[in-house]
C-alpha cells in the first residue's frame, strides 16, 4: 500500500474474543476515532459496521483482526462481505505492547494494537 492510498483509509483493529470483540478505528495519521465492544452475533456485527460507516467520512475502512479461524472466524466472514480483511498475527500485538513505554494489557489496548503493527496477510 503506497502512502498516498494509506492517507485515505481508516483502520480498524479488533481484538477478538469468544463473547464479545473490542474494535478501535483510527485515522491515517494515528488519532482514535471510536472504540466499541460488541457480541459476537450478526446482529452485533451490524452495529460495529454502522458504526464504522458513522464514522469513515471520505476514508475507506481495513480491518484487521487477531484471530479469523477461531472466535473471529463469523466476524470475519462478516466483515471480508463489505471490506478488506487482514488477519495479523497475535505474538506481532503483544510484541509491540511489550515495546511499550507503558505495557499494559486490555481489550482497548490489544484492538488498538493490531493496525498499528503494519503487518497483517489478506484473509480469503
Amino acid at each position: 500500500m503506497t502512502t498516498a492510498q494509506k492517507q485515505s483509509c481508516m483502520f480498524v483493529g479488533i481484538d477478538v474474543h469468544k463473547d464479545t470483540h473490542t474494535a478501535v478505528g483510527i485515522s491515517p495519521y494515528g488519532e482514535k476515532l471510536f472504540e466499541i465492544t460488541v457480541g459476537n452475533y450478526r446482529d452485533d456485527f451490524e452495529n460495529l459496521k454502522e458504526k464504522v460507516e458513522e464514522m469513515r467520512g471520505a476514508l475507506s475502512p481495513f480491518f484487521g483482526l487477531e484471530d479469523v479461524r477461531g472466535y473471529g472466524e463469523r466476524l470475519s466472514e462478516y466483515l471480508y462481505e463489505k471490506y478488506p480483511v487482514y488477519h495479523v498475527p497475535s505474538i506481532l500485538v503483544d510484541r509491540l505492547r511489550q515495546n511499550a513505554t507503558h505495557p499494559e494489557k486490555s481489550d482497548s489496548l490489544d484492538a488498538l494494537g493490531v493496525p498499528l503493527t503494519g503487518t497483517g496477510t489478506r484473509h480469503v
